[in-house]
Parts: structure tokens; sequence; C-alpha cells
């Protein structure tokens, strides 16, 4: 039998997205036991992943957990979304810019999602699923804002595994609790940097060059990837702007989407190329190299979650509506807004569209599960 890992993307709000995806994979293998021997996730995938390491001993649990959370979020259920709190956040960095004092290096204060993630994980069950051998590993993916570098904290059933080294991803064995988790989907800029053990972590995906080094590492053969990004449409020739300026907003949802999305396709992209090399070498050569063929499935968005943002706009809190509005968010681009759409609007139409359609790759995913 093949091991296999999952691997869940970063996106912010859009994590809602592998909700779905994961309640259709339990219609469609209907199982007992969660079907992978890894589980990785960065960002706001480190929560899902958590959720899932929890119950890993009982898949259809899981899957109730995560739809459950996703369905019931409101903006404030993650920040402090009241218009006193957002004045006092946008007064206070606006003054660190004036006077020199303490930077704060955020906008929004998170402790509703602190006290969200102690309400909804227990690290204890992940121990006692990782001691029970109902998975083997937990990985989720930070950065050290002190030391410039992707840290992979991971807890392994097997207590001697090799940590790996590389000049900007290094690997550390780690037990995973709520800290290492909300530093991992701390969004740059818009959530505070989490302090772990004296050094200051932020979101994962900032960085991260090889988003699948992990599961390469942990020496799986098939990796089921869930995405939050629809895949790229390919235009001969796009369509013109109407305006000459580009937006703030637009400009930052673009940076969002190379953190989350880019480097991942690249990865995949690299991973499917060695694949295509060692079904070249001779079996003798493939006895002797160090590179395993491994198989993917990437499950995405098949609708634009832009646009999709754009359409619950009116659902986001009233201030940082019109914050997001003087950046252009409305009118220019929805992606910023649906990293930070928290609402229930939202957020139930990205489990349908998850759920819908990875439905219509059951085949695709039978395949990946068939041995």
């Amino acid at each position: 039998m093949s091991k296999k890992a999952i691997y869940l993307a970063g996106g912010g709000a859009r994590g809602a997205y592998q909700a779905g995806v994961l309640k259709a994979i339990q219609t469609i293998l209907s199982v007992k036991k969660i079907p992978f021997d890894m589980i990785s996730g960065v960002s706001v995938g480190s929560i899902n992943a958590g959720v899932l390491a929890e119950y890993a001993d009982d898949f259809s649990v899981a899957v109730e957990k995560l739809i459950a959370i996703w369905s019931n979020l409101h903006c404030h259920t993650i920040f402090n979304a009241s218009n006193f709190a957002l004045s006092k956040s946008v007064m206070r960095n606006v003054s660190n810019l004036i006077v020199r004092q303490r930077q704060s290096g955020f906008l929004l204060d998170t402790s509703p999602l602190r006290r969200l993630i102690e309400d909804n994980l227990d690290p204890n069950r992940i121990k006692l699923n990782l001691a029970e051998r109902n998975f083997e590993t937990l990985e989720v993916m930070t950065q050290c804002y002190d030391t410039h570098q992707t840290i992979s904290f991971y807890e392994h059933h097997f207590p001697s595994f090799e940590d790996w080294y590389y000049p900007r991803h290094i690997s550390k064995r780690a037990d995973i609790g709520i800290d290492h988790i909300l530093a991992s989907s701390a969004l740059p800029l818009f959530f505070p940097a989490v302090h772990v053990n004296g050094y200051h972590y932020g979101d994962g995906s900032m960085g991260l060059i090889s988003p699948l080094r992990g599961v390469i590492r942990f020496q799986v053969e098939k990796v089921m990837i869930l995405g939050t990004r629809q895949a790229p449409q390919f235009l001969a020739e796009p369509e013109p702007s109407e305006t000459r300026e580009v937006g703030f907003a637009h400009v930052l949802g673009g940076i969002m989407n190379s953190l989350f999305a880019d480097n991942l396709d690249r990865d995949i992209e690299l991973v499917n190329r060695m694949n295509d090399i060692a079904k070249l070498l001779s079996l003798w050569k493939k006895r002797r190299s160090p590179w395993r063929p491994i198989e993917t499935l990437y499950l995405r968005p098949t609708e634009d979650v832009a646009v999709m943002a754009r359409d619950k706009y009116m659902y986001m809190p009233t201030l940082l509506r019109l914050m997001l509005n003087v950046l252009g968010a409305k009118n220019q681009s929805g992606e910023l807004l649906s990293f930070l759409l928290f609402e229930r609007p939202f957020t139930e139409s990205l489990i349908e569209l998850g759920y819908s359609d990875t439905m219509k790759r059951a085949n695709d995913v039978i395949k990946f599960f068939a041995n």
C-alpha cells in the first residue's frame, strides 16, 4: 500500500473550499480513519490540517467539525471587527508612522482566532492519534521573521526521524500546539506575528519556495493537494483595463496570490517533470536513483474565487469594508477581499463549490486511493 499525503494550501477565508473538498472525499470513500499517512498544512491550511490530525481516527467526525467551523464563521470570530477596534488599530498604526515608538506590524487583532482554535483543537488528541498510528506525520509550516527562514514544525510517530536543513527552509520536531498553528495562519500585514520559543513567526506561505518539500522528505508515494485558487486562464489577448491606475488592493491581492499559489504551481510542475525523467531511466538506474516518482492529484476551485468574494462584498464589517473600498478592493480586485471575507455567505458558497468540484472528479479520487 502506497503512502499518501495531503497538502492543504493557504488562502485565508478561501480555506472553506478545502472543507467542501474533504466532505466530498468522505462521501466518495466512506472510510472510518483518515485515508492519509501524512498531513501537511500552511497558513489557514494548517488549521484544517490540525482538525484532521485531531480526528484522524474518525474521518467523518473531522469533516463534520470542519464544516461546522466554516459554516458558522463571521469576521468577528477571526479578528476584532467592531468599528471601535478597527479605528483604534488604524490610529495606532498611523501614530507609529509619526511618533517613534514600538511598532505594531499588523492591522487586525486576532485574539478571537486564538479562542476559536483553542475551542476547536486539542493537541493531546493529535499526540494520541500519532501514538496509535492512525497517521504518521503532521507538518505545519511557518516563516520566522527573525531568521528569515521557512520552518516546518512537525510531529512524527517515529522518534528518530532526521531533520533537513536548506538555506531558507529547515525542519524542527515539535509538540505542535495552538501557537504553531496560529503562527502559520498569521496573514502578513493584517495579523500579528506569534511568539514561539523566543522567535517571531508569521504566515508560512511567505518565502515558501518549495511547498511540497516536506511531503517529499517524508517519503510518500502520492500527494493530494487542496488548493484555494482557480487554475490560471491563458488568454490570447487579455481584455484591457478601463482605468489607468492600479489600486493598492489590486497590487496586494496579487502579492497574496503569489504567496499562496504561484510557488505551489511551480513545485507541482517540478514534481511532474522529475516523474517524466524517472520514467526514462532504465530499471537498473531506477534502483539506484534517489528520486522516487510521486503521483499528485490537485483539487482546486473551478470558479474565480475573487468574483465570488466581490458578490458578497456587503457582508464585510462596515469600517473594514470602507477601508478596503478606499484601497480599491471592490471595484478593481476581489483577490484581497477573498482572503479576509470570513463571513458565512461566502464560506458556505466555497464549501458547496469544493464539494461539487470534487464529486465531479470522483473517478480521479477513487483512482488516487486505489492502492
